[in-house]
């Protein structure tokens, strides 16, 4: 039997990716205070409708814990307000007008992150790798 080939192993390619991709994302980010994952959960929430954490922790493929203590300190600042859901049981969280400013503030920089990632991949390598991405994430 052939030896295994280590080097092509998709999980530990794709650990070593995620790191390097949130270090570079995280750099930029703090330069208004926030993390990469902040300004995830941030944008979730401009986007959301009445959603639960839940339902807000598996649209960002996040476990739930990690979703409630990163709104709780977006709660702490100022950025994220908490309300009951119009029907049944949990919370729904919209962001304050500080927390638009804040992220209208961060776009830039994201904008800039995903610039510089487009230009280490190339424009075609760039949306064949975020199709990519994406197909792996439904495993």
């Amino acid at each position: 039997m052939e030896e295994d080939d280590f080097s092509l192993c998709v999980l530990d390619n794709a650990r070593k990716a995620a790191r390097a991709v949130s270090r570079h994302y995280d750099r930029l980010a703090r330069q208004v205070g926030m993390t990469a994952g902040q300004f995830s959960v941030l944008v979730a929430i401009r986007q959301t409708r009445q959603e639960t954490t839940g339902e807000l922790a598996s649209r960002l493929s996040m476990d739930r814990t990690t979703l409630v203590r990163n709104i709780a300190l977006l709660e702490r600042k100022g950025f994220v307000t908490a309300g009951p859901l119009r029907e049944g049981r949990g919370k729904t969280y919209l962001l304050t007008e500080r927390g638009a400013r804040l992220l209208e503030e961060a776009l830039p920089l994201w904008r800039k992150a995903q610039g510089d990632v487009r230009e280490l991949l190339g424009t075609e390598d760039f949306y064949k790798t975020i199709d990519t991405l994406k197909r792996l994430s439904e495993l």
